[in-house]
């Protein structure tokens, strides 16, 4: 494995605490994920109840994408992770996907100056067979949820079309989204053509939204 990291984009900052995008001085006023989000109350209220916690998804997620990020930064030589982790980080760390790739970006902030978005994306790479793949990664409980887990379209578009406007000469191939279980994962992979209507079609409906609120 080997890196070619993309540059940051000059100006652009992410605020932790407030959870939001600046771009030269401007506090965008969207993410990404907010744009794409239309959880009914029902779901909302179950993700709050499985959030916190030592068992909960934020401390699992967070933990598992620090894995990964640190692995394709090349910093984790031997994979130090608590135990507990192991049955999410062994297969993830294995997977054909990043055997022998380039890693371009990792943790990525990018935005659309334009709609005022800010988004993340979760890593960008070249495999070994030459093919250019941008991903996001997924955590889950169990095989089952793994399986259920519906690709991460619109954000994957938002993200690939967010990266034609910065990077134009960066083709993908591909975009795919990885979801880590215990003891397995599984690549699903997309169109960026497909992808990218996902998200114009989640921004339309954000601006319908968005205009019933004005009134």
């Amino acid at each position: 494995m080997s890196t070619e990291l993309l540059l940051p984009i000059e100006g652009l900052v992410f605020d932790d605490r407030a959870h939001r995008y600046c771009f030269l001085g401007d506090w965008l006023p969207f993410s990404v994920t907010g744009v794409i989000s239309d959880l009914s109350e029902a779901a909302r209220k179950q993700i709050e109840r499985t959030k916190d916690g030592p068992d909960g998804w934020e401390l699992r997620g967070n933990t598992v994408h620090g894995i990964l990020e640190q692995h394709l930064r090349g910093g984790m030589t031997g994979a130090v992770y608590e135990e507990r982790w192991a049955p999410w980080a062994e297969p993830l760390l294995d997977h054909w996907l990043f055997r022998g790739c380039t890693v371009l970006a990792v943790e990525y902030r990018i935005c659309d100056p334009r709609k005022r978005v800010g988004g993340t994306w979760d890593f960008l790479v070249r495999t070994a067979q030459g093919q250019t793949i941008l991903g996001d990664l997924k955590t889950v409980s169990s095989a089952a949820a793994m399986k259920s887990r519906k690709p991460a379209s619109a954000q994957l578009g938002a993200l690939a079309s967010m990266l034609a406007h910065w990077w134009p000469t960066i083709t993908i191939d591909r975009c795919a989204t990885l979801v880590s279980a215990p003891g397995e994962c599984e690549l699903k992979v997309q169109e960026p053509v497909e992808c990218m209507a996902a998200w114009q079609e989640a921004w339309e409906k954000h601006q319908a939204e968005e205009m019933l609120r004005g009134f």
